[in-house]
């Protein structure tokens, strides 16, 4: 079973006393995250991050900067000092959210956070408003005690679900991120919440291919012999669906054998209109990319592969444009971050978490790729598959639980010697 925290007067059981006595409200606060709109695209984190500044400052934590590329996406950078010099740890997360989609499909109104049968329910819930009103309790309970030394940071990005370009792109780009490790509180699990600490934010290759025909007049294409550049198109695709994962350079991921996933055809368009045949046609696609690969790697291995296959078919005409590539990110499964989160998770759910690798990207592409800070790539309440999705959802007791664990791994991150093993 689970402990109930530590020795009387350390700073864990105070801790745990404050995260035990505000649960109720914990809850609530993720709610009001939830009924607060932040959806990317238009992308506006305005009201919920004003909301979470004035949580904060309730809470005796005022040391909060606002810095924003543009005045409708600000990001809160919260210094909370411990006693003296240390170690930094920051603990992030987004405050924006994907649009709700389809209201009809939605059981319960996408703003309206309804708990019930022991599920918060809501847009953004796991993905990642449950993990913002943990973090922010984490660290109001941090400012609280002594007997650990350094500074906790929260760090709360804009525009994370529009690609983080004026979120933490931007942050780390203009040096605005500093410290010896980080946590990111993305949902880590896939069949199961708390399933495992993510210590790989898989990368990704994103690429559109041309392919090129005969544009003519579409009543008289029998009589001669025009390539239907949409036709061409989707014998490629099917060719690089079942065959590209074979030809990619890469080795398997040592921890659980993960692979790059391949998504061709992801979007597509050809043709001009009735009455023309077709001279020329689009598609766009993606690839998660494991740590080893690069885009320069994965630039060969498309043109190798187009190459082969213009080779094989030769009324195929088609060109490669890559359109972004971030490599995949890792943090040492032994590293005292990851260390810390273990015994956290130990202490709070009665179970050793263990790591793997996270199947999406997440801001550890900017925290390490581009800042250079150890990051723990997801560890957080909720699921991966429903986010993005309606009905999203999650256990209501993550949102304690996300706090405790947050509290209890920065409390031994910053301060070893003073917490009991």
């Amino acid at each position: 079973m689970p402990e109930s925290g530590g020795a009387p007067g350390h700073p864990e059981q105070e801790v745990l006393s404050f995260l035990k006595d505000t649960v109720g409200d914990q809850l609530a606060f993720a709610r009001r995250l939830i009924a607060t709109p932040s959806p990317t695209p238009p992308g506006d984190e305005r009201a919920v991050a004003m909301l979470v500044r004035e949580r904060l400052e309730g809470l005796g934590v005022h040391d909060i900067t606002v810095l924003s590329a543009e005045p409708s996406r600000p990001n809160l950078m919260v210094r909370i000092p411990g006693r003296g010099p240390g170690k930094t740890l920051i603990l992030s997360g987004h405050l924006d959210t994907k649009p709700p989609g389809d209201l009809s499909r939605w059981r319960v109104h996408p703003y309206d956070p309804a708990v019930f049968g022991g599920v918060l329910h809501g847009l953004g819930s796991g993905d990642m408003k449950a993990a913002i009103a943990s973090m922010v309790y984490a660290g109001a309970a941090l400012a609280r005690v002594g007997g650990w030394a350094g500074e906790l940071n929260l760090v709360l990005t804009a525009d994370e679900e529009g690609g983080s370009t004026l979120g933490s792109k931007w942050l780390a780009e203009q040096g605005h991120l500093e410290a010896d490790a980080a946590i990111i509180g993305e949902p880590c699990g896939v069949t199961s919440e708390w399933e495992n600490i993510g210590v790989v934010s898989r990368g990704s290759a994103l690429f559109d291919i041309e392919v090129v025909g005969t544009q003519m007049h579409s009543s008289v294409s029998d009589r001669f012999d025009p390539v239907n550049a949409t036709v061409e198109m989707a014998w490629l695709i099917a060719k690089m669906h079942a065959e590209l994962l074979d030809r990619l350079t890469y080795r398997p991921y040592p921890v659980g054998g993960t692979r790059p996933t391949v998504n061709i055809g992801v979007m597509v368009e050809g043709g001009v209109y009735y009455g023309v045949y077709p001279g020329k046609a689009r598609f766009s696609s993606d690839i998660r990319l494991v740590p080893g690969m690069t885009e320069q790697s994965i630039t060969a291995d498309l043109e190798r592969f187009l190459d082969q296959a213009m080779a094989e078919n030769p009324r195929l005409d088609a060109t490669l444009e890559m359109v972004g590539c971030s490599e995949a990110t890792e943090i040492p499964a032994d590293h005292p971050a990851v260390i810390a989160l273990q015994h956290a998770s130990q202490r709070v759910l009665g179970k050793r978490v263990e790591p793997a690798v996270f199947p999406g990207a997440t801001d550890a592409l900017s925290f390490q790729g581009i800042a250079g800070i150890p990051t723990v790539a997801a560890f957080g309440p909720g699921l991966v598959p429903r986010a993005h999705a309606p009905n999203e959802r999650l256990s209501f007791h993550g949102v304690n639980q996300a706090a405790r664990i947050y509290a209890l791994a920065a409390l031994r991150y910053l301060a070893p010697s003073q917490v009991a093993g």
